[in-house]
């Protein structure tokens, strides 16, 4: 609680979050803009919390009780009982945030591609009513936001996704075995990760992932630099994980690496459809909304949402 009330009082996470906040919301309508949205069949709600009534608040749930005692206008929402509960597990690593030097590369730093991406998936499925929750990891857990479906939840997602230093290793399993234990029976796993580790380690860890049912999406998200290896003379590459510095020549490499990262996605491209994971590769120069955009088209043609 005292870390919350640090948080919620630090005028630049605040400024941060409104941000993100705003890319995530105006993401999301845009998407959504001239669809018929409606509620789940046979769903029901629970009283969830009270806010205080702001105009164009449905005047029906007002708490004229509360009204009487108090003189202050309260109106209760509530929370959409549902049977999609969904987990999004954010690779919080240090490669997570690397930028092109200078920022010469347009678009959002890769970190908040990811955490627009997180938050934009996170508003779409509280639009939907359906309860969805928040797991920040490196090489172990660092934070974790139970999945709810009450209307207030997008913000503390907001508060968890701008309060979190990207630092550390990837290891993937390691978190997913601590982790596994709180996802729910049947659900939706969503992984946001730039993958940078052991391509075999990470399909067994999907693989045990998939044998307790859950359906598994992964948002593969790599900058452009990182695919093609762009730059020229002797440079000297800092380890954003836990390797040393290292200086070479890219024209010497350039070849070969750029072979390494087509094979590591050509693998995923194979072998996740052949565990029933929806695997999805995204740069960070492609806009947003157009990526999730036609995600979202894919998914629907193929009858999965």
């Amino acid at each position: 609680m005292a870390e919350q009330a640090a948080f919620q009082y630090d005028p630049e996470i605040l400024a941060q979050t409104s941000s993100l906040k705003i890319r995530a919301v105006n993401l999301v309508e845009g998407l959504l803009s001239g669809q018929h949205r409606s509620r789940h069949k046979g769903s029901s709600v629970e009283f969830a919390e009270y806010k205080a009534y702001t105009p164009g608040d449905d005047i029906r749930r007002i708490d004229w009780k509360a009204a009487g005692k108090t003189d202050k206008y309260h109106v209760k929402q509530y929370e959409q009982s549902t049977n999609l509960k969904s987990a999004i597990l954010l690779d919080a690593s240090g490669s997570m945030r690397y930028e092109s030097p200078g920022n010469a590369t347009a678009g959002l730093k890769k970190a908040d591609y990811a955490r627009t991406l997180a938050a934009a998936i996170s508003y779409l499925l509280l639009k939907q009513y359906d309860a969805v929750g928040l797991t920040l990891f490196n090489d172990e857990l660092i934070k974790h936001v139970p999945a709810r479906s009450r209307p207030s939840h997008f913000q503390q997602i907001l508060r968890c996704l701008e309060s979190t230093e990207f630092r550390g290793v990837t290891r993937i399993r390691n978190t997913m075995e601590d982790l596994i234990g709180r996802l729910p029976g049947r659900g939706m796993l969503i992984l946001i990760s730039d993958l940078l580790a052991d391509s075999e380690d990470i399909y067994k860890t999907l693989k045990l992932v998939r044998s307790r049912g859950l359906e598994v999406i992964v948002f593969h998200i790599l900058h452009p630099d990182e695919v093609t290896l762009p730059f020229a003379g002797d440079v000297v590459f800092e380890s954003l994980e836990d390797d040393p510095p290292i200086g070479l020549d890219p024209e010497l490499v350039r070849e070969q690496y750029q072979r390494a990262i087509r094979e590591q996605i050509e693998f995923y491209q194979k072998n996740c459809p052949a565990l029933g994971v929806d695997y999805f590769f995204m740069e960070t120069s492609a806009p947003l909304d157009q990526a999730l955009r036609y995600f979202l088209l894919r998914r629907k043609s193929r009858r999965k949402l």
